[in-house]
């Protein structure tokens, strides 16, 4: 049902994906907000119930990024062994920054995807958005914004 909506509406996301998004960058603000690092972190789902997580942080932050997209490429038809069945959505997200005017900001970076999400010309596109913070490994002080949106991206699936 929900790809069907997305048919409908281009650039429209399920509640299911908008929670999947929200709980990854809930999850990384917290885990940021007491001096950890999340690494980068990669959830897909199927049409039903199956959901597989993983979390990429023995390399560089680009070869952990390259590693989650390929993770969701891997499983994309399904993977019988965790019980998930052909990924319907994904996300990832990790910790960097983003150019604002002249300076730099620490962000969360999230891209994500589902199926029949597409462009104005009918194209899969993914999306892509970023969650500014300060303060990090300093609760008291800890402090992030609304989400912003970041732009197209290709999708992994």
């Amino acid at each position: 049902m929900a790809a069907h909506a997305n048919e409908v509406n281009a650039g429209a996301v399920s509640p299911e994906l908008d929670e999947m998004v929200c709980d990854l960058i809930g999850y990384m603000l917290d885990e940021l907000a007491e001096g950890r690092d999340p690494g980068v972190l990669a959830c897909a789902e199927d049409a039903g119930s199956g959901r597989i997580d993983a979390a990429f942080t023995e390399d560089g932050e680009e070869a952990c990024l390259e590693a989650a997209q390929a993770f969701i490429r891997d499983n994309a038809r399904g993977n019988r062994e965790e019980g998930l069945a052909a990924i319907e959505r994904y996300a990832i997200a990790y910790a960097g920054a983003v150019r604002l005017e002249s300076w730099y900001q620490d962000a969360v970076l999230v891209s994500f995807y589902e199926r029949g999400l597409h462009d104005e010309d009918g194209a899969p596109t993914g999306y892509s958005a970023y969650v500014l913070f300060e303060g990090a490994g300093d609760e008291e002080r800890f402090a992030w914004s609304d989400p912003e949106p970041a732009g197209e991206e290709p999708a992994l699936i």
